[in-house]
């Protein structure tokens, strides 16, 4: 109704009628629904006439466009001053956000953890200055106008300085800070309204890349070169922090990010076993966390087991430690026949929990059937790891695997994707993969 209406101002009116009823019918959608339609004069006929996402009281995720990561208050912290960052993905309480009108056509952002607002520290006015979150006390540097930037993004503007809500630098990685400076149209200032409990986006469209399935935060172990199975290394380099271009080891598949590795590709110095996998990349880089601490590490992923190796033995998921002594903290594996690809496979839990602890991995009571999307969830906190079955939703409904206390495991990081078990120089020629495909990959 609302675009029937605009395409007929269009056609038949001149000017200043069509001016007065745009203008009639901003204040009636005010006056009605709250919806944040505050925009510059060139994007006020978008947002009247195209229903606006952020509508005050309502409680919303807010997406970069720029890196796809969330606005998060920094370890989930509730004290006035916690630094406001990117982070992950729409999960938890320190990621929502309450629009709240202060009037006169501006808003606060009120985190449904903490209570507090995003500020700019200090109130300052410089191009850099922090973004906060800080108790609200009616100060205009705690006051945004949230402005349509086109295709559902939005800009924050602060009442007081002028300027906009970026990432600093255009950083796509977590703990990236958040901060206020010139608006020049760059995408690091675009943010999109996710509304708490509403309709989710949809998923990724077919057609995209694998790296924009995963996201950013971490780095693809891989390969270079052509592929040639049969050949010394089947032509290929291994390859730290491969491309992830796509390719025969890690392409888009139905909305999918999709693994694939052959028994006979190249592998790293420290190992036998070859992979296409990611790794979590800490604080932007090579860095590690500490296991062994009272905050929980997590990571979570839909998965799908696609095609065993001729070993019939695949792990998807782990947690590595830098130290030798633990290596393979965990890894989430399954286990079934050579080149299988229907059916069921065992779950298994093989690495330092089971095999050195236990003595052998473990099987776990778990109905698994290959070609079929699960949802786990991997954590570790005060040296005990756990897996868990997520709903769709991404709640525990199961837990699959709790480990003893471990010992000091302080230096860890995740890693996801088709890590080849088992392999030998006699599979070194074969022409049978193993490949798993991921998506909602995230850590927290």
């Amino acid at each position: 109704m609302k675009t029937y209406v605009n395409h007929r101002i269009k056609v038949f009116l001149p000017f200043f009628v069509k001016t007065f009823l745009l203008l009639t019918f901003v204040a009636f959608i005010s006056c009605e629904s709250e919806e944040l339609v505050n925009s510059t004069e060139s994007d006020l006929e978008e947002d009247v006439f195209q229903k606006a996402t952020p509508v005050a009281g309502k409680t919303y995720y807010l997406r970069n466009k720029k890196s796809g990561l969330h606005m998060d208050v920094a370890n989930k912290s509730n004290n006035n001053g916690a630094n406001v960052q990117q982070w992950g993905n729409a999960s938890g309480t320190h990621r929502q956000w309450q629009i709240i009108s202060v009037g006169s056509g501006y808003y606060r952002l009120k985190g449904i953890d903490s209570g507090k607002s995003l500020t700019v520290k200090d109130g300052s006015n410089s191009n850099g200055a922090n973004i906060e979150s800080r108790a609200y006390n009616g100060s205009s540097h705690q006051e945004w106008q949230i402005i349509s930037v086109g295709s559902g993004y939005y800009r924050l503007k602060s009442r007081d300085s002028g300027k906009s809500i970026g990432v600093a630098g255009g950083s796509t990685s977590n703990g990236a800070n958040v901060e206020s400076r010139s608006w020049n149209g760059n995408d690091k200032f675009r943010w999109f309204f996710t509304e708490v409990g509403g309709t989710p986006p949809p998923p990724p469209p077919t057609g995209g890349t694998a790296a924009s399935i995963i996201g950013s935060g971490w780095k693809l172990n891989g390969f270079s070169g052509n592929l040639n199975v049969g050949s010394n290394d089947n032509g290929l380099n291994y390859a730290d922090n491969a491309s992830t271009n796509e390719s025969h080891f890690f392409f888009e598949n139905n909305g999918y990010a999709t693994f694939r590795c052959y028994p006979g590709n190249p592998t790293s110095g420290g190992s036998s076993n070859p992979r296409s996998e990611l790794r979590e990349l800490v604080n932007g880089g090579s860095n590690y966390w500490d296991g062994t601490t009272n905050t929980e590490h997590s990571m979570k992923w839909r998965f799908k087991i696609e095609d065993l190796p001729p070993s019939g033995k695949l792990c998807f998921g782990q947690i590595h430690e830098r130290n030798d002594s633990y290596d393979d903290v965990i890894r989430v594996q399954v286990q079934g026949n050579s080149g299988q690809n229907s059916g069921s496979v065992d779950l298994r839990i093989l690495g330092y929990v089971t095999e050195e602890i236990e003595g052998s991995g473990r099987t776990i009571d778990f109905n698994m059937n290959m070609d079929t999307e699960y949802y786990f969830e991997l954590t570790m906190r005060n040296s005990v790891v756990r897996l868990y079955e997520l709903n769709n939703s991404g709640s525990r409904v199961r837990t699959l695997f709790t480990s003893v206390n471990i010992g000091d495991a302080d230096e860890n990081y995740f890693k996801a994707g088709a890590y080849l078990q088992s392999t030998s120089s006699s599979h070194s020629s074969s022409n049978v993969y193993g490949q798993v495909a991921i998506k909602n990959l995230s850590v927290n």
